[in-house]
């Protein structure tokens, strides 16, 4: 194809006049068909046509663009169109969208396809690639638009006239000199799109004994059952046994060895020095080795074989241990020729000693997360990443399957359609007001930011106007506030608001987590009422802009935010003992206990009795008014004594968010509400992440990011969470309706700087910037690091 008809990258022009190639390839792309694309005008089909661009992979800028022919009036077109494009397959990507013209309006976006280069298959001669089908997704899970169907197409690297790619950058980056060493199976059940193999067609039979195969990045090879070794090229006739009497297994195993050398950093003099002075030899595997996972070896698998058999004590007649070059230990049964993982004296697979996985999750953390399931096994793929086997459905798969373990994981997150409504209905009452700025400025310092915040919030006396925009500016940080900051005011002033050592609040006698009022606050702070009407403002505003406070409350104080009845069962939640007590009482004859209608009151170490009725010091408590007992204790021990604060929060808070607005949630759905969800479910919140800049799920920086989260406790997750997004808090339905500054907004994971640099946050975003780190610990530290020493923001967020 002449080389005006070449897209993409234009190769500067060196002072010859010659082209510089730059290490450029030329990639044949073939726009197919579509199939059962999304219909958009409600009066007939499409017309679709496909764009087709390069683009940087950083920075996400176009090089260059083309367009197919409109195809009129369907949803499965077909425009077998070819393209020949000039790629840099390490930086660029392509990028396909389908859209359907319209000439009245814009065009209408039908879905997009974006591949990325650096592994896509090259054109030889024998090879027959096959054509792909990918799903069209959308720009963005938060797009409206629909989108279906598939996008048909065929991509290969252009060979030269002598079979090789031209400048060779694609063939090294997707052969990797011809040869995998390849430790354990490769799963693909939980592989990309464009990991996933696909379905090659053979040209001619194969020789006897042979087998095509293709491995997980769509890479064709061949396995012979007959010598038990795997190559590259297809086989034939005439090279199964070439002459000069080396065999094309000898040449492959001398490749393999190579490659092994290279893969475990060992030169070639020093492989040598090693097999003369100590009598290791470097041999293939047997095929009948038994794979853990129920299936054959497929790939070459290389066996360090030591002279001497390691702890084979109480081993079966003719059997004997070796190490495998990751330190795992295999089993040799001399009288049958064949070797296994499995121990023949325990039935169970051996496995990696931690000590010799690299980049392995350290064992402490593992400990953290517990053991595996019964018949789970762990194990590291040739470039890292962890892999784990079922030996009970012989399954592999890449994701670690405690993160089912609700104890581990965290619970799933319960969806309630009712709650949903409920919600939908709160905030379209919640109208806009009207004659207000369009913003109201907030500027607090951090070391004060209760004061300031009491301050300027209770100084407001048209209440209309904390219903507008909130514009938060920390002192001396340079910032602007898209969301992420007003996330934060919330996150940081709750603490604060909430902390008992101010005295207004104080920790329920189960736990010091959940709080209560602090019925004494008076005695601590002369304007604690002040202080509550100003809570409830900073609660309301919280309900009215969609986020969340850090804090929660026992059970009855939202039964009593909608003026419901507290009952017995209320007090279990708060205090088991007095729960017990009066269970005892309502259960038995009390009058035993020689109870009065008056209780024990204890303030600042000093005991006082409290008369829950007139003269009730003096009126027993009998079988016949036990219940009238119960339920003035229960008023008593929730209402009575923190009725002037929760009067005073409730004038803040309804000032905002009308009663009759609240009252259509019960207390469970109203502290979801107010504060999320109390524990983070690490499943939840991984199957709802994005991946930008070349990230994807099984990236193996996004499977230790996820392993790192996976051994963090509950605290240290919301504390990351708070890191990313500005609050610890999670929305009711998880971690799918999580907001930014422009709307839902999910969870994003974008590859970003190098592995000196420490992990940023874009909160306003949802959005954690991640290097890519060179091994799992130096992740877990730059995280932990980045996490415990954040504060402030610099530049927009």
């Amino acid at each position: 194809m002449a080389e005006e008809n070449v897209y993409g990258y234009n190769p500067t022009v060196g002072a010859d006049g010659n082209d510089r190639e730059e290490a450029t390839s030329r990639l044949r792309l073939r726009v197919l068909a579509g199939h059962n694309l999304a219909r958009k005008d409600i009066f007939g089909a499409s017309d679709p046509y496909v764009r087709l661009e390069l683009n940087t992979i950083n920075g996400n800028e176009t090089v260059d663009a083309v367009l197919t022919k409109t195809k009129k009036k369907t949803l499965n077109p077909k425009w077998s169109e070819e393209f020949i494009f000039r790629v840099k397959p390490l930086e660029h990507k392509l990028v396909l969208q389908v859209f359907d013209e319209n000439r009245l309006t814009r065009d209408d976006f039908l879905g997009m396809v974006e591949l990325t280069l650096n592994s896509l298959p090259k054109e030889q001669e024998g090879r027959t690639i096959p054509n792909k089908q990918y799903i069209l997704r959308p720009r963005n899970t938060n797009q409206r638009s629909k989108v279906k169907g598939t996008l048909e197409i065929y991509h290969a690297y252009v060979s030269d006239s002598n079979g090789a790619i031209d400048n060779g950058d694609a063939d090294a980056a997707s052969d990797s000199g011809g040869w995998e060493l390849l430790d354990q199976p490769t799963p693909t059940s939980n592989l990309t799109p464009e990991e996933q193999p696909a379905e090659v067609t053979s040209i001619g039979p194969l020789p006897p004994g042979w087998e095509e195969r293709q491995d997980a990045n769509g890479r064709t090879y061949y396995v012979n059952h007959i010598a038990r070794f795997t190559q590259w090229d297809r086989p034939t006739v005439a090279n199964v046994m070439p002459t000069g009497g080396v065999t094309q297994e000898q040449r492959n195993l001398d490749t393999a060895a190579t490659e092994f050398q290279r893969r475990f950093h060992i030169s070639v003099d020093d492989a040598e020095s090693r097999q003369r002075t100590s009598g290791i030899s470097i041999t293939p595997n047997d095929d009948n080795v038994d794979s853990p996972a129920g299936s054959r070896r497929s790939s070459e698998q290389m066996i360090i074989e030591s002279p001497k058999p390691v702890n084979d004590e109480g081993l079966p007649p003719g059997w004997s241990m070796q190490l495998a070059p990751n330190g795992r230990m295999f089993f040799i049964d001399h009288n049958e020729r064949a070797t296994t993982w499995v121990d023949p004296r325990t039935g169970r697979p051996s496995s990696i000693p931690w000590h010799n996985v690299p980049s392995a999750t350290p064992r402490s953390d593992i400990d953290q997360l517990g053991p595996l399931p019964e018949g789970w096994e762990e194990r590291v793929h040739s470039d890292g990443r962890i892999f784990f086997i079922d030996h009970n459905t012989r399954t592999t798969q890449w994701e670690d399957p405690r993160m089912s373990n609700p104890q581990i994981a965290g619970p799933a997150v319960p969806y309630s359609r009712d709650y949903k409504r409920k919600y939908e209905y709160l905030k379209s009452q919640l109208r806009k007001p009207n004659n207000v700025p369009n913003k109201f400025e907030i500027k607090v310092g951090r070391n004060n930011i209760l004061e300031d915040s009491y301050r300027i919030i209770s100084s407001v006396n048209r209440v209309e106007i904390l219903k507008t925009k909130l514009w938060v500016e920390f002192e001396g940080e340079v910032g602007l506030d898209y969301g992420g900051l007003a996330r934060e005011w919330f996150f940081l002033l709750s603490k604060e608001m909430f902390n008992p050592y101010y005295g207004l609040f104080e920790y329920s006698a189960m736990d010091n987590y959940t709080l209560q009022i602090n019925p004494f606050s008076g005695v601590c702070n002369e304007e604690h009422l002040n202080y509550f009407k100003f809570i409830g403002r900073i609660a309301g505003m919280a309900v009215y802009h969609g986020k969340l406070l850090d804090a929660f409350f026992i059970r009855p104080f939202y039964k009593m935010m909608l003026s419901k009845t507290i009952d017995l069962k209320d007090m279990e939640s708060v205090d088991t003992e007095y729960y017990n007590s009066l269970l005892w009482i309502k259960e038995n004859d009390p009058s035993e206990l020689e109870l009065t209608f008056c209780v024990d009151e204890e303030s600042f170490g000093h005991t006082s009795q409290r008369e829950l009725k007139t003269n009730g010091a003096n009126v027993p408590v009998t079988n016949e008014n036990k219940d009238e007992y119960i339920s003035l204790v229960i008023q008593w021990r929730f209402v009575s004594r923190v009725q002037e604060q929760m009067n005073a929060f409730l004038e803040g808070f309804n000032a905002l968010v009308p009663l009759t607005l609240v009252k259509i949630f019960d207390e469970n759905e109203l502290e979801l509400l107010m504060c999320g969800i109390q524990h983070i479910d690490v499943k939840d919140w991984k199957q709802n992440t994005l991946y930008k800049g070349d990230y994807h799920a099984n990236h193996i920086t996004v499977q230790w990011f996820w392993r790192v989260v996976l051994s963090f406790n509950n605290e240290m997750r919301a504390r990351l969470l708070q890191f990313v997004t500005g609050t610890s808090r999670v929305p009711m339905n998880g971690f799918k309706e999580l907001y930014g500054s422009n709307g839902p907004q999910l969870f994003t994971i974008e590859k970003w700087g190098t592995p000196d640099n420490y992990p940023r946050a874009h909160t306003c975003f949802n959005r954690i910037d991640l290097p890519p780190y060179e091994s799992y610990q130096q992740l877990r530290d730059k995280l932990i690091k980045a996490i415990e020493g954040s504060q402030g923001f610099a530049g927009v967020d």
